[in-house]
């Protein structure tokens, strides 16, 4: 029971994902062996946390498959909200010190993304309800925070097949939540609201599928293992409705992507 609760913790409080996102950073760093700046990844590990953690600030409806997370949000709110403060002042204080003035610029509107995804000011507004547009919000919002800053603050010669596998991958995996939550995004216009939930799951492996072949061609063979066995963990996600198979499982598949990197 102790387990469960530090898991709960763990999951619900967003640090797994934002644990996820600094996997992701290293992915990079290691695919374009380029040296790990460890101040970069502090910055990706508490943009994400102030990211997700402020989704979590507004109040929601309670479903049944999501019924732990909204209650563990809803009776931790105030916790919530220091973790949106704390993370949102580290971050600020960490990109002054790493990113250029350039970069800053650039990262502006990913972070306005960031605020009105789901506008904790306003319900009038929210980014994530315009058709099709908050799964690929997900996806570039990742690829700029875990894959493009590194290579840009590295200095390195930027690497596109890493950007086109990373954009690809979290597209993928992003689907599944949006079959899990297709009842409850009944006004917003997703893949699973358009094509019905076999066909966003045939897209969702299909994606993978394309990678899995684009590292085949690239002879990186420890990375084709890892997008058979995405694929194999995503074929529950037709009928499962466990919510740490979501954000425990699926998630972490982005904690240990970098041990795949050769």
């Amino acid at each position: 029971m102790q387990l469960k609760r530090i898991i709960e913790f763990i999951v619900f409080s967003n640090v797994w994902i934002s644990l996820g996102a600094v996997g992701i950073a290293l992915t990079t760093f290691f695919y374009t062996e380029t040296q790990v700046d460890l101040a970069l990844l502090v910055l990706v590990f508490f943009s994400t946390l102030f990211g997700y953690s402020l989704q979590n600030i507004s109040q929601r409806e309670i479903h049944s498959h999501r019924s732990n997370q909204i209650l563990w949000s809803q009776s931790n709110n105030k916790l919530i909200r220091w973790i949106v403060l704390v993370s949102f002042l580290i971050s600020v204080f960490m990109a002054l010190h790493i990113l250029n003035i350039h970069l800053i610029l650039v990262s502006i509107p990913f972070l306005g993304l960031v605020f009105f995804y789901r506008n904790v000011f306003s319900s009038k507004f929210q980014i994530r309800n315009i058709p099709f547009l908050k799964i690929l919000i997900i996806s570039f919002c990742w690829c700029w925070t875990c894959c493009a800053l590194p290579q840009l603050v590295s200095g390195c010669i930027f690497n596109w097949n890493i950007i086109f596998i990373i954009i690809v991958y979290i597209y993928a995996i992003t689907i599944p939540f949006d079959i899990r939550d297709v009842y409850i995004d009944k006004k917003i216009y997703t893949i699973p609201q358009f094509t019905g939930n076999r066909v966003a799951f045939i897209i969702s492996q299909l994606s993978i599928l394309c990678l899995f072949f684009f590292v085949l061609y690239l002879s990186n063979y420890l990375l084709c293992f890892f997008m058979i066995m995405t694929n194999l963990l995503l074929i529950p996600s037709l009928r499962i409705n466990s919510e740490l198979y979501y954000l425990f499982v699926l998630d972490g598949l982005l904690v240990i992507f970098p041990i795949f990197i050769s």
